[in-house]
């Protein structure tokens, strides 16, 4: 029984990852944070070969285009003393139309990848006609991954270094498509079409590092779900709202996060309207759970009932690999969408980048709407909408 429990325990540590989020102000608990974030390269290179085989060709099941992959992206950029090298990659998002509206820049999960969001994402895409671009970078991305090996023997966190790498990678994006790069002009993103209309999105993680990357690249739209604190150079009132706060920001926090709690995130809304009033607005969802942002639930790249199936790679990563777990995984995957939290943040997504494409300014009343009008009956009160404030 102990050893079961000790393996679903390593399960919510890969699937949540709450380690990774430990607030910097508390150095017991980010020591801790660390060395179980530390912990995870057994499992990251273990993973590593198994996200080789996912489908990499952007098609679904059925052979239906979901995303188009952009490879082989030359890293150039630095941060601090570090000086990046090699590539990576990023997925791109178009409306079925080819009619580019504006682009957002989506940023993931500690332990996910833009596979977590594949559904969300376009739904968003096509009821807005924003396209958006996500950058494939995760911990067991070649580079990402060895570098965290590096940083190891330094006692520097892999949290550091994907939190670097991710946000640096999508800054990079950014400019490119400011500077017009073919890369993305031949899919119909250009300067031209998107002018101004640029957002930065992301969840957990990625929420967090939303600001500071807004901030960075002149932003002046962040959507928001879950947005955690990290790593302190990548604070996100800190490094993001206090050096440059962005027009316009939604923020969605579940009542039920462990991880990126509600009050937390509250605090990131408040500063972003101390310093710009009726500037962010603050979506708290009841029942709201972390991983109730993702489409998928997936250890890196690859969803997670496949790692179990796949080649008894369950039994050698935890231990067990039976029926009745796999049921449950079932199970919870199915009852996981039925709250309203997925469907809500989805919706209210499309509202965000509709808004922007269409130059309106945003408003909890407009967002209400939108969201009454478009999600089911039962789930409408389990959003409250509001401008962040300390009352």
């Amino acid at each position: 029984m102990y050893s079961r429990a000790l393996s679903f325990l390593c399960l919510a540590s890969a699937i949540t990852n709450a380690d990774a989020f430990v607030s910097p102000a508390s150095s017991s608990a980010t020591t801790f944070g660390r060395d179980l974030s530390l912990n995870l390269f057994g499992i990251a290179k273990t993973a590593y070969k198994v996200k080789q085989g996912v489908d990499r060709i952007g098609k679904d099941n059925e052979g239906n285009v979901i995303r188009i992959p952009v490879k082989d992206i030359q890293r150039d950029w630095s941060f601090e003393d570090y000086e990046a090298e090699g590539e990576f990659s990023a997925d791109v998002f178009v409306p079925a139309d080819g009619q580019i509206k504006g682009c957002a820049f989506f940023m993931h999960g500690f332990s996910q990848y833009p596979v977590a969001y594949y559904e969300t994402l376009i739904e968003s895409v096509e009821a807005s006609g924003v396209a958006i671009i996500a950058v494939e970078t995760g911990l067991t991305s070649k580079g990402v991954l060895g570098e965290s090996m590096k940083a190891k023997l330094k006692r520097v966190s892999p949290q550091f270094v994907l939190q670097r790498a991710v946000s640096e990678d999508t800054k990079q994006c950014i400019r490119m498509l400011k500077e017009g790069s073919d890369a993305f002009a031949d899919l119909g993103i250009t300067k031209n079409a998107v002018g101004n209309k640029i957002a930065v999105m992301g969840h957990s993680m990625g929420g967090g590092l939303s600001f500071p990357v807004a901030a960075d690249c002149g932003v002046d739209y962040a959507f928001t779900m879950a947005p955690a604190f990290g790593e302190e150079k990548f604070d996100p009132i800190a490094e993001g709202i206090d050096r440059r706060t962005p027009k316009e920001s939604m923020l969605l926090a579940g009542g039920w996060d462990l991880i990126a709690r509600a009050k937390k995130v509250k605090e990131i809304s408040v500063e972003a309207n101390k310093a710009k009033p009726n500037s962010s607005i603050l979506v708290n969802i009841k029942r709201g759970l972390h991983t109730g942002f993702e489409d998928e639930v997936v250890l890196f790249s690859v969803p997670f009932d496949s790692i179990l199936k796949g080649a008894g790679l369950g039994g050698k990563i935890f231990g067990f690999a039976d029926n009745a777990l796999f049921s449950a995984l079932k199970f919870l995957k199915f009852a996981r969408k039925q709250t309203g939290q997925i469907a809500g943040s989805t919706i209210l997504m499309s509202y965000f980048l509709t808004a922007m494409a269409s130059g309106k300014n945003l408003n909890p009343e407009a967002a209400e709407q939108y969201l009454d009008e478009n999600i089911a009956e039962r789930f409408e009160d389990k959003f409250d909408i509001t401008y962040g404030s300390d009352n």
